[in-house]
């Protein structure tokens, strides 16, 4: 009885580990289709003002290993389409002293890669800058939405 016992277990375990691969084969892919829709881009101004909000601009300053100044701009984007937000993509402008432009940087603040931002939702992103420009006169820089897909 117990040798019956064991090839039943063994069996069983079998037939599971089995029933798991299978489902992860077939199931998994139908997920990762959703996500590799392909995306609805635009960088038109009027759109992107209508259908996106930064708020809560700011900036703290932090020191890394080597002990060099790291500057983090944080920012809330809000979502004010009717669609998910799947990319974003936000334009930096680093000014002096006179508010002249010395310094622009373009940095993805949410990928495809990340769960899409619904409607009416919003979330924080941060971006980390180093060696700015000696100019700099250690503001908030000017920032814009310029991308964004759904």
């Amino acid at each position: 009885m117990g040798e019956h016992r064991a090839t039943i277990i063994i069996v069983s375990a079998v037939v599971l580990l089995a029933g798991c691969v299978l489902a992860w084969v077939f199931v998994a892919p139908a997920h990762d289709q959703a996500a590799a829709a392909p995306l609805t881009e635009t960088s038109d101004p009027a759109t992107i003002q209508s259908s996106t909000q930064l708020t809560h601009l700011s900036i703290a300053t932090s020191e890394n290993f080597a002990r060099q100044k790291i500057y983090v701009i944080s920012a809330y984007l809000k979502n004010l389409s009717n669609k998910p937000l799947r990319q974003a993509e936000v334009k930096m402008v680093f000014t002096d002293y006179d508010n002249k432009p010395i310094h622009e940087y373009t940095q993805k603040v949410l990928d495809q890669n990340q769960k899409p931002l619904e409607p009416g939702m919003e979330f924080r992103f941060e971006v980390r800058q180093e060696n700015l420009p000696r100019g700099w006169n250690y503001r908030v820089p000017m920032t814009e939405v310029t991308k964004v897909a759904y």
